[in-house]
């Protein structure tokens, strides 16, 4: 798998999809405030996959979580900024975006699966075992869907039929096998439905969709309901695809085979992929351009080479570090001293000054923000601001040598 090779010019002249500004998302805890996202940005381009990557506890799902609504109020508080999101038609006709936090339930409900669609990190919680697959993928279809599918069943469908699918409910099969006028309609739409499932699961490559549509959860292996969460992801084909560590419960050779999956249905859609990961070597594989989180905030972005060749932030210095490589002396791993620092009510300050190397007292008094170090780089290290970097480059320095 190689990573799809963009010119700086090419993506400059992609329309955006989406853009985080100023994100925040609090948690009420009974000591006290949570930052568990505390002030982050970044941009997706229409085609290209962010790898958004950091540790365990740093914020990452939670911001995934936050483009569809799912953080759970309460505890948790949308506490500021936003995300701009341009559906296929706003990019095309130049229209304006839409703010996903503002925008009212009902208008979120008709993005969410649709527009917008998740795989979630483990496939065994993700999906009901109480229904068959087919029964999940074509909540979909009745979904978002449900006024397409009722126009395949001809145009002389009774106020109450219409009436559903434009409230799109899920029950309309069991609406037109209760009138008995319909439920010759009724085995046609099953018959549509079950295509549509079909094919869905066709795409993410799946042996006999028709026997596997007919299986519950329990029934399928890890890669397999890995697969139908794709399938159930991409079904109407949507303008962003949030995977959030879709392989982390998956052996190696599978994680291949998922990680080549998703590349290809990206390519055939043109979807925009989100990537959630620690993992750095599928990261550096797959990814356009990167965002480096830690506790609760952006510390440095820029494209996947940039950040691979030439790390700026300490922090990206010591995952990089981390990652085993054929040059690492056996049994010699390097580590990140100390812990992720506590956020509840974190002064101001860098987050990560009470695990870096070179900090100084500035760093513990003051917060960083995001320089520009090259056309597409920036990290959030006063080593690399004009005013502050004779005080604190010196140690940096120091410390890389």
């Amino acid at each position: 798998m190689t990573v799809r090779v963009n010119t700086r010019q090419e993506r400059a002249t992609r329309p955006l999809v989406a853009s985080v500004r100023d994100l925040r998302v609090y948690f009420q805890a009974k000591a006290g405030v949570v930052h568990a996202v505390d002030g982050v940005s970044f941009e997706i381009r229409d085609g290209e996959t962010l790898g958004l990557v950091g540790e365990t506890g740093c914020g990452k799902s939670v911001t995934a979580r936050s483009f569809i609504r799912l953080v759970p109020s309460p505890p948790g508080i949308y506490a500021g900024g936003q995300i701009d999101f341009w559906s296929a038609e706003a990019r095309q006709s130049g229209g304006p975006p839409i703010d996903l936090l503002e925008i009212p339930d009902r208008e979120m409900l008709s993005i969410r699966g649709d527009r917008i669609a998740m795989i979630f990190q483990d496939p065994g919680k993700a999906l009901n075992p109480a229904l068959s697959i087919r029964g999940q993928i074509a909540e979909v279809f009745y979904e978002h869907r449900s006024e397409e599918i009722l126009e395949f069943l001809g145009p002389d469908m009774p106020p109450i039929i219409r009436r559903a699918a434009r409230q799109r409910t899920n029950n309309l099969e069991k609406i037109l096998l209760e009138l008995p006028p319909l439920r010759r309609k009724a085995a046609r739409l099953k018959q549509r439905v079950d295509e549509l499932v079909a094919d869905a699961l066709t795409e993410t490559q799946i042996p006999n969709p028709r026997k596997i549509m007919n299986s519950y959860p329990h029934e399928l292996s890890g890669g397999m309901k890995q697969r139908v969460l794709i399938a159930q992801a991409l079904a109407c084909n949507p303008d962003l695809l949030i995977a959030d560590e879709p392989t982390t419960s998956l052996d190696v050779t599978i994680q291949a085979k998922i990680l080549e999956l998703i590349a290809e249905l990206q390519a055939r859609l043109q979807t925009s992929v989100l990537y959630i990961s620690h993992d750095l070597s599928l990261v550096k594989e797959i990814c356009d351009r990167v965002a480096v989180m830690y506790a609760g905030r952006i510390v440095e972005t820029g494209t996947t080479e940039e950040i691979f060749s030439g790390p700026k932030h300490p922090y990206t210095r010591g995952l990089m570090a981390a990652v085993p490589s054929a040059t690492h002396r056996r049994g010699k791993l390097a580590a990140i001293e100390g812990t992720v620092p506590e956020l509840v009510d974190p002064p101001p300050s860098c987050r990560f000054s009470t695990r870096c190397r070179f900090a100084v007292d500035l760093c513990r008094t003051a917060d960083p923000r995001l320089i520009t170090v090259g056309e597409e780089h920036t990290v959030a290290c006063f080593a690399y601001e004009e005013d502050y970097g004779d005080v604190v480059l010196p140690s940096l320095e120091r410390w890389i040598s």
